[in-house]
C-alpha cells in the first residue's frame, strides 16, 4: 500500500541530528504539515517527514474499516524506512497514535501537540455538547456528508484562533476530509497505550488553553500517564500549525525541546 509522503531534507546542521517525523491527525493529511512546519524544521537542519494514514490526502486504503491499529501500522512501517532514529510529532489523533508506538519503537523524542489522551474523547466529547454544540454537530456533518456540508465559520472557530484571516481559513477547508467511522468510534474509549519501558524517549506534550476540542485536563492527564513535560501555550488553537497567529509559538516550542536532544 502507497502512502502519501512529504520529505523537506535537512538545508543546514548536523547530519547526525534525528529525522523528524509528523504524524497527524483526524479529518486531515499530512498537507496540514505544510503550511510551515516542514520548512520551518528542514530550515534548522532536520530532515523531515510527514505522511498520510491509509485513506487519507493521497494515500492508498480503504478508510471506512480503517481502525487505530491500522494507523499504528502505517507509522510503524515509516518508521521502518528511515535510516536513524527518528523524533515523532504526532497531532489530536495522530498523537494517540505515537503513543501507542512509543512501547513499540526505539524514538529519540515524542511531541504530542493537541494530543488525544490515552483515555480517549469521550470526556471532550461530552464537554462539547454543552458548551459547544455546534461544533459537534458540524463534525457529524464533515463525518456523513464531507466537507462541502460543513460551515466555514464553524469550522474556522473549532480549529482556529479568533481573527483568522480568509487565506488560512482557506486552507483549513481545503484539507478537510471524512475520518473512518471506526476510528471516530474507537476514539471515544480507545484501547490504552503501554507507557515506553525498554526505550525511554524525552516525551513533550504541547497544547493550548483555547483548544476547543480538548481541555488542558486532558493534556495534564497524557503528560502524568507517560510522566512527561507538559507546556500550555495561553491562546493556543487545537490546529496551530496552520494558524497564523500561533504556528510559530508551537514551533518554536517543540524547537527548544528538539535541542535539548543529544546532537541537537
Amino acid at each position: 500500500m502507497k502512502l502519501e509522503i512529504l520529505h523537506r531534507p535537512a538545508k543546514k546542521g548536523s547530519t547526525r541530528r534525528p529525522p523528524l517525523l509528523f504524524v497527524h491527525g483526524s479529518y486531515g493529511s499530512a498537507q496540514v504539515w505544510d503550511a510551515h512546519f516542514l520548512d520551518f524544521f528542514s530550515e534548522r537542519g532536520y530532515d523531515c517527514h510527514a505522511f498520510s494514514f491509509r485513506g487519507h490526502g493521497g494515500s492508498d486504503g480503504v478508510l471506512s474499516w480503517s481502525g487505530l491499529a491500522d494507523y499504528g501500522e502505517d507509522l510503524n512501517a515509516m518508521i521502518d524506512t528511515l535510516e536513524q532514529r527518528p523524533v515523532l510529532i504526532g497531532h489530536s489523533m495522530g498523537g494517540l497514535v505515537v503513543q501507542h508506538a512509543l512501547a513499540k519503537n526505539d524514538v529519540v523524542a515524542a511531541v504530542l501537540l493537541a494530543t488525544v489522551p490515552p483515555s480517549g474523547v469521550a470526556g471532550s466529547a461530552m464537554h462539547l455538547s454543552m458548551f459547544a454544540p455546534d461544533i459537534l454537530w458540524q463534525l457529524g456533518l464533515l463525518q456523513s456528508l464531507g466537507p462541502e456540508a460543513v460551515s466555514r465559520e464553524v469550522m474556522s472557530r473549532a480549529f482556529l484562533a479568533r481573527g483568522a484571516s480568509e487565506a488560512v481559513i482557506d486552507r483549513l477547508m481545503a484539507g478537510l476530509q471524512r475520518e473512518s467511522p471506526r476510528v471516530a468510534g474507537e476514539l471515544l474509549a480507545p484501547s490504552q497505550p503501554v507507557p515506553p519501558r525498554r526505550f525511554k524517549p524525552k516525551i513533550l506534550v504541547l497544547g493550548g488553553d483555547q483548544d476547543q476540542f480538548l481541555p488542558v485536563g486532558a493534556f495534564r492527564e497524557t503528560a502524568t500517564y507517560f510522566d512527561a513535560e507538559l507546556k500550555i501555550i495561553p491562546g493556543m488553537p487545537h490546529l496551530p500549525m496552520i494558524d497564523e497567529q500561533f504556528w510559530r509559538a508551537a514551533a518554536d516550542a517543540i524547537l527548544s525541546a528538539l535541542s535539548e536532544l543529544p546532537n541537537a
